[in-house]
């Protein structure tokens, strides 16, 4: 809430003292000052402060914008929201031709993406990925969203060496070295965001998503832990954790009608959510209208997270 702050009070000020249970008239004070100039604006040049004012909040033009995983799903959306906000960004994936045909379609569109093959889980591209950014955004970067991630369903007990190296340096390491690597660049920006997807999994239960849920939660423990460590530098890290979205990487899965139903039964909203509604609440973290927001977890779940036992019929 913005306030005015006056030292002396107005010359001529007025104000009234009275009592109800009394029948003498108001006593009347005055209080006299020849120091305050207040100073005088327009209401236009006021409007034109405000909207321009406003408008910097809410947007992203002149930042710059890493986000890795973007040319299918929660990412893809992601890199169009912050694009679209006016954010310069670079993204990466592991498919040559799909990031082609991606660029291709963002370019025709007017949106200022670049883009660059790499592999995440693999510590080597994820180094040469960064010194690409680093070139391309003059050693400075104001947001990292540390999007890509991978599930193996299975009981926890089957689970091979080879399948746990996935998800770990997929979904986790990959976070951390990343941050490790960004955070000189944050740093340059001097007001840097990162915000890494997590998942509900990070905060309850779900069946045969041990190893994954261990990874978002290490994911969510980062987030705070660093949000803290690098507040000095005006670094803001934060999560968005979502249920299930509309992704080609759930399709299998929700071809289940019966799973369907389940999935719906125990979310408040009772639908699947969009990969806009993830990559708006990834946005609102990057905007410096959410400049006093750091260490969070956001969960984007339709109310599932929170849900105990709502039956439908009493």
């Amino acid at each position: 809430m913005a306030s005015h702050l006056y030292t002396n009070p107005p010359q001529n000020f007025h104000f009234l003292a009275s009592s109800p249970s009394s029948l003498k008239p108001h006593l009347h004070f005055s209080i006299k000052s020849t120091k305050l100039q207040p100073q005088r604006s327009s209401a236009s040049s006021v409007h034109v402060r405000c909207a321009t004012q406003s408008s910097q909040r809410w947007s992203l033009q002149g930042k710059s914008a890493l986000v890795t995983g973007g040319t299918r799903g929660i990412g893809r959306a992601i890199v169009e929201e912050l694009a679209g906000l006016g954010a310069e960004v670079h993204t990466c994936a592991r498919n040559e031709t799909e990031l082609e045909n991606c660029l291709r379609d963002w370019n025709s569109s007017g949106l200022r993406i670049a883009g660059s093959v790499c592999d995440v889980s693999d510590r080597a591209q994820r180094e040469a990925l960064m010194e690409t950014v680093s070139s391309d955004f003059d050693g400075k970067l104001h947001i990292l969203v540390n999007n890509v991630g991978t599930n193996i369903r299975k009981p926890m007990v089957e689970f091979t060496a080879g399948e746990f190296s996935t998800l770990m340096s997929t979904n986790f390491e990959s976070v951390f070295h990343l941050c490790q690597l960004a955070y000189p660049l944050l740093k340059a920006s001097e007001a840097g965001s990162v915000v890494s997807i997590s998942s509900v999994s990070g905060f309850v239960s779900l069946k045969n998503m041990s190893v994954q849920s261990a990874t978002k939660g290490a994911i969510n423990q980062l987030t705070r832990s660093l949000a803290c460590e690098w507040a000095k530098d005006n670094i803001r890290i934060n999560a968005v954790a979502p249920w299930y979205i509309k992704t080609s990487m759930v399709e299998q899965v929700l071809s289940n009608k019966d799973y369907l139903r389940e999935v719906y039964s125990v979310t408040p909203l009772g639908r699947l959510g969009e990969p806009s509604e993830v990559s708006s609440a990834v946005a609102f973290l990057c905007l410096p209208a959410s400049s006093y927001i750091t260490g969070q977890i956001i969960c984007v779940d339709g109310g599932m997270s929170i849900n105990g036992f709502f039956p439908q019929h009493d």
